[in-house]
């Protein structure tokens, strides 16, 4: 190899090795120390009407993560459930979805107008397991929340039960979850 080529390919190699890859970069980490990923609604005013409003022109639906820093329940929902590709492509084709630090000090539009911090709209709502995944309603009524830390299937089942209007319907999540067990047990039958 000649000094040259040998030159090219070592600041190559270093640029790869220094340069941030997103595609392969899994969580990042926010100023306030919430772990947070690039699909991700980050662009935000916190004007929860906004966006919603935003969520629905686009034919989705409005999801707020409440997490805390240093929350290692939050970090395992990065580490592990966004780091499946199907999954964040099915959440992401349905949702948008954005964050809330439930000690944060940024303030806060409510659905209602009303302007509080985030700590304040986190004590509010009684949000007091983290990670808690909020979904919302067409006019910003809570319609289901999943506290805490849930293994990827039975997260994404949380997602599904509100494609499919389960609380709409006022049928509990565990009666959901049992009725799609003996949904798929009927068809498996019938094969």
């Amino acid at each position: 190899m000649t000094k040259k080529l040998t030159m090219t390919l070592t600041a190559l190699f270093l640029a790869i090795l220094i340069l941030p890859n997103n595609s392969f970069a899994g969580p990042q980490m926010r100023d306030d120390g919430i772990h947070t990923e690039s699909w991700m609604k980050s662009m935000t005013f916190l004007d929860l009407k906004e966006d919603l409003a935003e969520a629905k022109k686009k034919g989705k639906g409005l999801v707020i993560l409440y997490e805390a820093p240093g929350c290692g329940s939050c970090k395992k929902l990065h580490e592990v459930n966004f780091q499946k590709p199907d999954l964040v492509k099915f959440i992401t084709k349905n949702f948008d979805v954005m964050q809330i630090n439930i000690f944060g000090d940024n303030e806060v539009t409510n659905f209602d107008g009303k302007v509080l911090s985030e700590k304040k709209l986190a004590q509010k709502l009684g949000i007091h397991f983290t990670p808690t995944t909020v979904f919302y309603g067409k006019k910003g009524e809570e319609l289901f929340r999943m506290p805490g830390y849930l293994s990827p299937r039975f997260y994404k089942k949380g997602f599904d039960y509100v494609l499919a209007g389960g609380p709409q319907k006022k049928v509990l999540f565990p009666h959901w979850i049992r009725d799609q067990k003996m949904k798929k047990k009927k068809s498996n039958k019938g094969s």
